[in-house]
């Protein structure tokens, strides 16, 4: 995670928890001129237009009292969305069981790109079932450079 994105995750984390939803990723983009900083949340049951006002509204205030830096961007808040990004432990936790697509540092058991099922997550690792073969792969958190859900869409 780059630093402002990181510096932003702490500075809202809290805030936005204490109004019940998880602040899941922070995305600050630059375009043009134009500073977007971009907050995807979760909670319970869901997420809808009025909890994104919600978070938006707390997100505001937070940002408004702290560093000046912030007053010139852009705030949006949404879902994470069907391909929701998996970044902590706990998030594998969560999803333990649901097909996710990994990405990684470099090739394990001969693998870099994996779709398959979360068997068994821990605070350092996880296990997952290939899809393709239904062999499984234990990958180091440190090893992973990107993870989302993976759904299966019939149409």
């Amino acid at each position: 995670m780059a630093r402002t994105e990181e510096i932003l995750l702490n500075l809202l984390a809290v805030p936005i928890k204490e109004k019940g939803f998880e602040l899941i990723d922070v995305v600050f983009n630059r375009h043009g001129s134009e500073q977007i900083i971009q907050l995807f949340i979760d909670g319970p049951h869901g997420i809808g237009t009025d909890d994104c006002v919600a978070v938006n509204q707390v997100a505001q205030e937070v940002l408004e009292s702290g560093d000046r830096i912030y007053e010139t961007c852009t705030l949006e808040v949404s879902s994470p969305g069907i391909f929701r990004k998996l970044k902590t432990p706990e998030h594998f936790k969560t999803f333990t069981g649901r097909r996710i697509r990994l990405r990684m540092q470099q090739k394990i058991q001969g693998v870099k790109n994996a779709i398959g099922s979360i068997e068994e997550c821990s605070d350092k690792e996880i296990r997952i079932r290939l899809e393709n073969d239904g062999s499984e792969l234990v990958i180091p958190f440190s090893m992973i450079t990107g993870a989302n859900l993976e759904p299966i869409l019939d149409f």
